[in-house]
């Protein structure tokens, strides 16, 4: 509530965030304020089935309908206002991914779509079957390399870019 107070409106979480815990506390926190928030989520990590085992990358549509209803429900939400894939899925092809994607945005479940941790090859070629409004790339000073090419092809595209681990 803070935040918001001061005018911070975004927020930014994802399933794999506490294994959903931290999308639960999303949705509490901003339940009576949901008109003052845009609220970013993820997809495509799925639970690891023990402590000991890393999240499997999962960009199936399938698992991204699923993914999604799941997070509307722990964030108490109506919408998503941007969705974005976490990591790319070597296993599934983009074109899945982007049509299931486009078709939540058409059930009204999402406003717009970003990808994190995708290289410009897959950005591009995720555009060719659908609109890719933000891009979420690894930027820092310590981590500079998105200004090589992530940032420049984000402003030649019109694309909006949230970068994570800034600090």
């Amino acid at each position: 509530h803070e935040a918001l107070d001061r005018g911070i409106n975004l927020i930014d979480t994802a399933p794999i965030y506490g294994l959903g815990h931290s999308e639960e506390i999303v949705g509490k926190a901003i339940r009576r304020r949901r008109d003052e928030a845009i609220v970013a989520t993820k997809c495509g990590l799925l639970f690891p089935a023990s402590p000991d085992e890393l999240p499997s990358r999962c960009l199936k549509p399938e698992s991204i309908i699923r993914e999604c209803d799941a997070s509307l429900h722990r964030l108490h939400v109506e919408v998503i206002d941007l969705y974005l894939c976490h990591w790319p899925d070597p296993n599934t092809p983009i074109k899945e991914t982007m049509q299931a994607l486009v078709e939540l945005q058409v059930r009204g479940k999402i406003r717009a779509i970003g990808l994190s941790n995708f290289n410009i090859e897959q950005i591009s070629l995720a555009r060719e079957f659908g609109s890719v409004h933000c891009l979420q790339p690894n930027f820092s000073l310590l981590n500079r390399r998105a200004a090589d090419d992530l940032l420049p092809y984000c402003r030649e595209h019109d694309t909006a870019v949230i970068p994570y681990s800034p600090l």
